[in-house]
């Protein structure tokens, strides 16, 4: 990606360089034309008007026209052969106002003056079409440099436009992939965006944050198997059945004691209700009405009708989330029930006795 717009700089910066130059080029030519031919097809044509407009010999006052054209003259000369047809202009204009000139030289030297000044004047017709085919060349081939370069510039675009989602839309996609996956706690998941240097930065934070999410998850779960195991082994030792479920009312685990009470023996319920689990209705309308310390459920176990008292205790997991203005709010949600079901059969015998 850094290659295609490298090179897309310095076409961009050839063709911005190639624009100036033949602007500069066609500027400076169209200038030096008009400066300097321009001027002196002027000098030539007031220098003509003087021969043509006065009678031999001049006044003093045209030939002071004559000279000061003259000199501007001199004082421009561009082409080829100029410098010598306007050095014989001056040396003719020189005898022509010499009093001892005769009229007949005067004639003569006014001829050779207008064949001069028609020489000078055919020299810089021709340079300005010389200099307007130049232009006109400089101007092809600005076309031809400057379509090539606005060719390869948009076909460098299009290649760029054309392979972009492998650059950015791509990796982009990867990445939210790679979120989701461990949003759903695949702390496995990994990326490797190499398509450029940033992206490859990208991926390795990715995976180190991952990997950091990894370790505290195995944490936390090792946490939780140990707390559940340390319960389950107090729920074993208690004399009283335990029934532990969650917010559905799915079994998480039951002691020794209330396998017996409940006749399900060794067989695993993790996972299923208690309705379909216990079979005795009044103790399940107990557990559900959760009647703590009222009427005694009977149940017969081994042939013996033995009575028990339920008492129950609400699991509550802390919450603790951030309210809208950036404090802590300090709250509980229910994560389930645990059931304690205690024999009092001998008290009610002794209620009996």
């Amino acid at each position: 990606m850094f290659v295609g717009f490298g090179l897309l700089f310095v076409v961009v910066m050839f063709f911005g360089a190639a624009s100036i130059y033949y602007i500069e080029e066609i500027s400076e030519t169209a200038k030096v034309t008009l400066k300097n031919n321009y001027n002196t097809l002027t000098f030539t044509r007031d220098m003509r008007s003087v021969l043509d407009e006065n009678d031999l010999p001049l006044t003093a006052k045209a030939s002071e026209a004559f000279n000061v054209a003259l000199k501007k003259q001199e004082n421009n000369i561009t082409e080829t052969g100029e410098k010598e047809a306007t050095a014989q202009v001056r040396k003719d204009f020189d005898q022509l106002i010499t009093p001892a000139t005769s009229p007949d030289q005067k004639q003569a030297l006014t001829r050779e003056m207008r064949s001069s000044l028609k020489t000078i004047e055919g020299l810089n017709m021709k340079a300005i079409v010389n200099k307007d085919n130049a232009t006109h060349e400089t101007v092809n081939n600005a076309t031809i440099y400057l379509g090539a370069g606005g060719f390869i510039t948009f076909l460098i675009i299009f290649i760029l436009i054309a392979n972009f989602p492998g650059f950015i839309v791509n990796p982009l996609h990867q990445l939210a992939d790679g979120f989701m996956e461990v949003s759903h706690e695949n702390y496995e998941t990994r990326l490797d965006l190499q398509t450029s240097e940033e992206f490859a930065e990208l991926s390795n934070a990715f995976n180190a944050m991952a990997v950091r999410l990894g370790k505290n998850e195995n944490i936390n779960l090792t946490k939780r198997l140990s707390a559940e195991s340390q319960v389950k082994i107090l729920a074993e030792e208690m004399p009283d059945a335990v029934i532990a479920v969650n917010e559905k009312q799915e079994i998480l685990f039951i002691n020794m004691v209330g396998r017996q009470i409940l006749k399900i023996g060794e067989k695993p319920v993790g996972g299923q209700t208690l309705h379909s689990v216990i079979k005795n209705k009044d103790l399940l309308k107990t557990i559900a009405e959760k009647n703590n310390d009222k009427n005694s459920v009977p149940v017969s176990i081994d042939g013996n009708l033995d009575h028990f008292q339920l008492h129950s205790f609400e699991i509550v997991v802390p919450n603790l989330r951030p309210d809208p203005i950036g404090t802590l709010q300090f709250s509980g949600f229910p994560a389930g029930m645990i059931y304690v079901l205690k024999n009092i059969s001998q008290k009610e015998k002794v209620k009996s006795i």
